[in-house]
């Protein structure tokens, strides 16, 4: 695909394709920087616009863009290009009957994983900053209860850090759990349960009207990675073989 190349001679985005992180899938990601973008890279990059997108910010647009670019580069990973990625009434990307999928974004990353549905039954992904102490200790109420700061605090990471991970982890299972059960969750459905820091994890139990993906049993894994002040995180649940 083409890349933007405004006049100080750097692309808007460049995708990095990693498909060791999360075996059976290929994630995609970039960096990028809002302030560079031009609505023209829709066309020229065959990344489908939709109308309210016009009416847009630019910085939102940039985000969508990203976000979308990096789903095109994903797809075309399996044979799948030219594909017009439109969203449900839940803002919910609506992929090729092969594949399951992801995107996310912050204000100068955004990040997309693909795998195909004969193996991997539902895919979600998240990133996010890192929360300063102060919007921490205003946020934990809605994200996390008792048990879950104290699974924290025996823990080595800070309240912050943990808090973080816990919400884009929640995140990342809200959207690998919604296209299936087509029912809206809180952070209240699912509740850390254990933390590795030695392989990146985080393994929580969730509400029973979710079992539906997961055989029945009520834990799944979250796999997560840090990067300077970003962290992103990964659930996978695997088809079930018959």
């Amino acid at each position: 695909m083409n890349e933007f190349n405004p006049a100080a001679g750097e692309p808007f985005i460049k995708a990095i394709h990693d498909t060791e992180t999360h075996p059976g899938s290929i994630l995609v990601s970039a960096e990028f920087d809002n302030s560079i973008f031009d609505p023209s890279q829709f066309a020229s990059n065959a990344v489908y616009c939709p109308p309210p997108m016009l009416r847009a910010s630019r910085k939102r647009q940039a985000e969508y863009f990203a976000g979308r670019y990096l789903a095109n580069e994903a797809m075309s990973s399996y044979g799948i290009s030219q594909f017009k990625l439109l969203a449900d009434a839940k803002r919910c990307p609506q992929w090729p009957s092969t594949l399951v999928g992801s995107i996310t974004h912050t204000d100068q990353y955004a990040a997309c994983i693909v795998a195909k549905k004969s193996a991997i039954a539902a895919i979600g992904i998240d990133a996010q900053d890192i929360l300063d102490d102060s919007r921490a200790e205003r946020v934990q109420s809605r994200i996390i209860d008792s048990a879950e700061s104290r699974l924290i605090t025996q823990s080595e990471l800070t309240p912050a850090l943990g808090l973080s991970l816990c919400f884009s982890a929640k995140e990342a299972i809200y959207k690998a759990l919604y296209p299936r059960v087509q029912q809206y969750f809180g952070f209240n459905a699912a509740k850390l349960h254990s933390i590795n820091t030695t392989d990146g994890s985080l393994t929580f139990r969730f509400d029973p009207a979710l079992w539906i993906l997961h055989n029945e049993r009520n834990t799944l894994t979250v796999q997560y990675q840090i990067k300077d002040q970003r962290l992103l995180s990964c659930v996978m649940l695997y088809t079930v073989q018959k």
